[in-house]
C-alpha cells in the first residue's frame, strides 16, 4: 500500500530516528524565529530558562574601568538528550552524561526523553542520577514523547510548520511512543456482577494469577451478552491484601494513595469483602453505549484490551461506540 511522502518516515535504527526527528522539528522552529525556540525550552525546561534562547542587544553597559558604547551577548547553555523508545534509562550512561555536561560553560540540562507510561516517571536510575545533576548544578528532567508533543504546539505557526509538527504526531502514534494507556479501553466480562458494578461504581477480581492482570487502562468497558453496554473512566486500580494491607497498581486522577484505598474498601464493602487478594477497579463517569462483539461465542478470557484512539471523555468513548462492533476497532 501506498504511503505519503512524510518528512517523518519510519525506518531502521529507530532510536537515532526518532531523536533526530525531534532535533529537527526544534531547528525548524529556530530557523522560523529564535523566539519559538525560547517559548518550547521555557515550556520544557521551567520559566528559569525562559529567554536563554537568542542574542542580547545592550547599550552603554558598565565594564569595570570601562563602558562599551553597545553589547551584543548570548548567554551560553548546553541541552543532552537522552532518547529511549521504551521507558528504561541506564543510570552509568545518564551519569557519563553528566560528567560531559560538567565541562560544559553556563547553564546545562540533561533530557531523559522516553515514553513515560506514569505521569510522574520514576525510574530507578534516575533517583541518583538527579541528586548528583543537583550537586554539580545540572538540571535533570526526564520528559515524555507526549510532553515534548504538547510544548512544540505553539500558537501562531506558520502552516508548514503545524503541518510538520503533524507528522511528527503521526510518527509518534505508528510508533507507539505514546503512552498506550490513555487511549486503552479495558473490555471485563460482568456478567455474574453486573448490577454491582453498575450500582456501586467498581469492579473486582482476584489480585492472584496472570489471567487477572491488567494493563493499566484508562477507560473499562462493561460486557455482558457479547456487548459492552457502559464505559467508565478508570480513577484507580487498588490490591487489597488484607484489612489494613493496600498496595496501589495505578492512579489515573490527583489523588492521594490513601485516599483511593480507603474509597476502594468502603465501595468493596457493599458487595463482598470477605476474601483476599482483591483487585478493585475505582470507576466513574458512567456512560451508556452498544459496542457488539459479531464472532461466534462469548470472550475468549476475562479481558480483552480495544485501541480506541483520541477521545476526550467517557461520555465520548460512550457516543463513538454506539452501534459499532468489535472487529470495526480491530
Amino acid at each position: 500500500m501506498s504511503r505519503n511522502i512524510r518528512l517523518f518516515p519510519s525506518y531502521s535504527q529507530r532510536e537515532n530516528q526518532t531523536t533526530n526527528h525531534c532535533l529537527l522539528i526544534l531547528k525548524m522552529l529556530y530557523e522560523e524565529n529564535p523566539k519559538f525556540l525560547s517559548e518550547v525550552l521555557s515550556k520544557l525546561l521551567g520559566e528559569g530558562l525562559s529567554g536563554i534562547v537568542g542574542v542580547k542587544f545592550t547599550q552603554q553597559v558598565g565594564k569595570k574601568q570601562r563602558i562599551p558604547d553597545g553589547e551584543i551577548t548570548q548567554e551560553p547553555f548546553s541541552i543532552f538528550i537522552e532518547t529511549k523508545r521504551g521507558s528504561s534509562f541506564d543510570e552509568g550512561q545518564l551519569l557519563r552524561h553528566l560528567e560531559s555536561l560538567k565541562q560544559k560553560p553556563g547553564r546545562k540540562v540533561l533530557i531523559a526523553l522516553a515514553n513515560h507510561e506514569q505521569d510522574e516517571p520514576n525510574d530507578q536510575a534516575f533517583s541518583n542520577v538527579k541528586n548528583i545533576a543537583k550537586a554539580d548544578n545540572i538540571l535533570f528532567l526526564p520528559i515524555s514523547f507526549e510532553y515534548f508533543l504538547e510544548s512544540i504546539k505553539l500558537s501562531n505557526l506558520t502552516k508548514n510548520l503545524a503541518d510538520a509538527i503533524n507528522d511528527l504526531e503521526e510518527y509518534f502514534n505508528e510508533e507507539n511512543l505514546l503512552p498506550s494507556w490513555k487511549y486503552r479501553l479495558d473490555v471485563v466480562n460482568c456478567a455474574g456482577t453486573y448490577d454491582d458494578v453498575i450500582k456501586h461504581k467498581i469492579y473486582v477480581c482476584t489480585a492472584k494469577g496472570g489471567s487477572y492482570s491488567h494493563s493499566r487502562s484508562l477507560y473499562l468497558g462493561i460486557y455482558r451478552n457479547k456487548q459492552v453496554d457502559w464505559v467508565a473512566k478508570t480513577e484507580a486500580v487498588v490490591d487489597i491484601e488484607s484489612e489494613e494491607e493496600f498496595s496501589l497498581k495505578w492512579k489515573n486522577v490527583n489523588k492521594s494513595d490513601e485516599e483511593l484505598a480507603e474509597a476502594a474498601k468502603i465501595r468493596r464493602s457493599y458487595v463482598d469483602d470477605s476474601w483476599y487478594p482483591a483487585r478493585v477497579f475505582l470507576l466513574t463517569d458512567l456512560h451508556p453505549t452498544d459496542f457488539r462483539q459479531t464472532t461466534p461465542g462469548g470472550m475468549q478470557s476475562s479481558k480483552q484490551y480495544q485501541n480506541i484512539g483520541n477521545v476526550n471523555n467517557a461520555k465520548d468513548l460512550a457516543e463513538k461506540l454506539q452501534g459499532k462492533t468489535w472487529e470495526e476497532y480491530k
